[in-house]
């Protein structure tokens, strides 16, 4: 059997336009032609992709398979040539990482430390992102890996078909309070300044789930930078979730005091995505490389 790439737009066209006709206008042909193209899919295939029986444009069980396949194939061509154009043409010998806001000062550092070290002419070009906002960047090609918090959940929405991921560590989120003649400011036991991560973050959600209806609060602040928060801990002004790794040293010198109960500390995972399709064999060295390294 031969695979006609045409094959997949007139799928999708079809499937858009759930009209025989409208779907031969999208793709430049007439009626009987796109007709015919259809018949031509079913014949190579050796069974029918249409339920004939119904009013509507459905598609078979087999049909349907076919198209979910046909749409990670068009997604995987349109993802490729984007990242052609951005990153062969231009001759870009950046590697580009989209690191989590809160990731950028204290984690990122150390976790790239190995590699800095193996690769001398190692170039990077940081650009903070959260998630959403990093898988956009991945995806059209504007950077080659993205460091972020994902969870499960968020995880099996993504496409498996154009992305790689490796969980790189399970990172400890704690509340935290500076410490005034070694008693902390704030507790739980009272109506508290929140330092809050802004709504498009990701660990905004993840300290939501933990508080709301749990604890007495205001918002007195809203960033997505987790170093803003620390300082602002720092000066007293609130409690603030923020990832131990960012705070181990103010704890560790009593300039900050985490708040309890336990219960309301929570872990994040962290992970690095890269796109499948990668033309370069610095990245592939630079995934192998990263992903084999135990993060302490």
């Amino acid at each position: 059997m031969t695979l006609e790439i045409r094959w997949i737009e007139d799928l999708l066209a079809l499937e858009q336009e759930k009209s025989i006709s409208q779907a031969a206008e999208i793709r430049h042909v007439t009626q009987s032609a796109f007709s015919r193209r259809l018949q031509n899919i079913e014949n190579a295939l050796g069974f029918p992709i249409l339920d004939r029986e119904s009013k509507n444009i459905d598609f078979t069980e087999a049909g349907q398979i076919l198209l979910a396949t046909a749409k990670n194939i068009h997604n995987q061509l349109s993802s490729t040539i984007t990242y052609l154009e951005k990153n062969i043409k231009n001759n870009e010998l950046n590697t580009k990482f989209a690191v989590s806001h809160s990731l950028i000062t204290q984690f990122f550092p150390r976790f790239i430390h190995e590699l800095s070290e193996d690769l001398s002419d190692l170039k990077l070009e940081i650009i903070a992102a959260n998630l959403k906002q990093g898988m956009r960047l991945l995806t059209d090609g504007s950077c080659d890996f993205l460091i972020c918090y994902c969870d499960q959940k968020t995880l099996a929405q993504m496409d498996f078909s154009l992305f790689l991921f490796h969980k790189i560590v399970k990172m400890e989120i704690l509340p935290v309070t500076a410490l005034y003649n070694n008693q902390p400011k704030y507790s739980f036991n009272e109506l508290f300044p929140l330092l809050s991560y802004s709504k498009q973050a990701y660990l905004r959600k993840c300290v939501d789930n933990i508080i709301e209806n749990q604890l007495n609060y205001r918002i007195l602040y809203e960033t997505d930078n987790a170093s803003d928060l620390k300082e602002l801990v720092l000066q007293g002004l609130g409690i603030a979730w923020l990832p131990k790794l960012l705070v181990e040293k103010e704890i560790a010198e009593n300039k900050l005091k985490i708040v309890e109960p336990i219960n309301f500390h929570t872990y994040q995972d962290v992970y690095i995505i890269r796109r499948k399709i990668v033309l370069s064999k610095r990245i592939n060295y630079i995934w192998d490389f990263l992903t084999s390294q135990e993060f302490k």
